[in-house]
């Protein structure tokens, strides 16, 4: 059977699931509505914490993607991993060779070049983490319909494939599974029912609709897998309710100083004093547009304003107990996930630990699951030459110094040396070869052209003082026997 025909017949199986199946579904369906029901009970039931505290059972994708798209943290929290991942692009190689690339790389700088791949890969990812999933569909220069799977070796050249898009799991529903236990994609989609349309559902300039794509044609991004290779887990799933919860005091507390800035008025009327009608309804209009702002002063025959009382609690302490939990839940630190604290920049070691996650990340999800995937499927299908050699995936080191460190570390040393220097029994202490190899990371021994450089120094500074110049090449000899060298 073609996988043309297998795709045919799966559609089919899937359109006459008979009612055992459909229980068994319904089953799984309920099975999960249980689950979610039991979330937040305490005291065998008595008590609901999700429900006392506002918190939603059952999340869908559209509630990560509002959180997502209107919550100021949450979108950090989405796009900071992804973007800090793809931000420096891995190198792809062949061979060592630096200075000519062979017909696999060349065909791989143009390609990733002329169609961004860097930036949809970035792309996929972000929507990955939204929500379980997201898919890289691949355009392919006449290949047929988008449900016709894709043969090896069909394509011809890198120009060939003509577009990179990226969808979610909202507009990428997987219509088809596989379904034979000998298929080493058990288990995984088959087809996929694609609405082209994206966001734009509805627009008058793209309405292209949904259309049912096979997977030789996709890459499957999805980040946090645990039991299958198919749906991940959300990157806002632990840590939404505290996002519930920051808008509680961000909202409330923003609510409280604008309630308590103006603390509001009490009308207190004299004992010896009557209102009449008119008077009240006066006195009512003049107190309202005192307070919106359209009058600056109020008659009050027979009456005393008071200001009444109020306080607006400080948010802060709250708020760093949501952070901290929400930076421990995600691995972002909290000074680089919030931008910085009290106007600092983020800890060195912050940026360690970040790095660190990030760089786990580029080896074990960013490489395997998106970076290779799309190059071996360009490979089996003729988009890319096959390389004589297995290519490599060089990340960039990400615990490189900046100059600023650099400069910092040079300082740092040029001062030591100088103490070092200027101590008269420093040297029989800490023996010079010891000193440059354990202290300022050096080789034990100058090279030949730093001594010939430094003896240059001593005579043009000293106007060739034999007898320093004879003292300098000395001491080096004299730490050379020590360590039982006799050049």
């Amino acid at each position: 059977m073609t996988e043309k025909e297998k795709v045919k017949a799966v559609t089919e199986e899937t359109k006459e699931l008979n009612t055992n199946q459909q229980l068994v579904a319904l089953s799984a369906l309920i099975q999960r509505a249980n689950l979610a029901s039991r979330l937040g009970q305490q005291f065998g039931g008595k008590r609901d914490i999700y429900n006392a505290l506002g918190y939603k059972k059952d999340l869908t994708y559209d509630d990560y993607y509002n959180c997502y798209d209107r919550q100021d943290i949450a979108g950090r929290v989405v796009d900071m991993p992804a973007s800090a991942t793809w931000r420096n692009v891995p190198k792809i190689k062949e061979d060592d060779d630096e200075e000519k690339d062979t017909a696999f790389e060349e065909a791989w700088k143009g390609l990733s070049k002329r169609l961004k791949v860097w930036h949809y890969m970035e792309r996929a990812d972000r929507l990955a983490g939204i929500g379980r999933y997201a898919v890289l569909v691949i355009g392919v220069r006449g290949s047929g319909t988008l449900s016709d799977p894709l043969e090896k070796s069909s394509l011809k050249k890198p120009e060939d494939i003509i577009y990179l898009s990226p969808f979610s799991e909202r507009s990428a529903e997987i219509a088809t599974w596989e379904t034979d236990p000998g298929s080493p994609r058990f288990g995984r989609p088959l087809t996929y029912k694609i609405d082209f349309a994206g966001d734009l559902k509805g627009s008058v300039r793209f309405t292209a609709g949904q259309q049912i794509v096979h997977h030789t044609r996709v890459i499957h991004v999805a980040d946090g897998l645990l039991e299958d290779e198919v749906f991940g887990r959300p990157r806002l799933r632990r840590v939404i309710n505290l996002f519930y919860d920051m808008a509680k005091v961000a909202g409330g507390s923003a609510e409280m100083f604008w309630q308590g800035a103006f603390r509001g008025l009490h009308a207190d009327l004299r004992d010896e004093h009557e209102l009449g009608p008119d008077d009240e309804k006066n006195m009512t209009t003049e107190i309202d547009e005192y307070i919106h702002g359209l009058r600056r002063y109020i008659r009050t025959q027979g009456i005393d304003l008071k200001t009444l009382g109020g306080e607006t609690p400080d948010p802060r302490g709250v708020f760093e107990v949501l952070i901290s939990l929400i930076s421990g839940a995600t691995g972002i630190p909290k000074r680089i996930l919030i931008g910085s604290e009290r106007g600092e920049l983020s800890s060195s070691q912050d940026e360690t630990n970040f790095n660190s996650y990030i760089h786990e990340r580029q080896i074990h999800f960013a490489e395997p699951m998106v970076l290779r995937p799309f190059i071996d499927k360009l490979i089996e299908f003729g988009a890319l030459p096959e390389p004589k050699e297995p290519y490599k995936v060089e990340w960039p080191n990400l615990f490189e110094l900046d100059d600023k460190d650099k400069a910092e570390i040079a300082d740092k040393k040029a001062a030591t040396i100088q103490k070092y220097a200027s101590t008269i029994t420093a040297e029989e202490v800490v023996p010079i070869p010891e000193f440059r190899e354990k202290i300022l990371g050096l080789d034990r021994e100058p090279s030949e052209e730093d001594i010939a450089y430094l003896q240059k120094r001593l005579a043009d500074d000293l106007d060739g003082d034999d007898a320093v110049d004879d003292e300098f090449r000395q001491r080096v000899r004299g730490n050379r026997e020590r360590k039982g060298d006799g050049r």
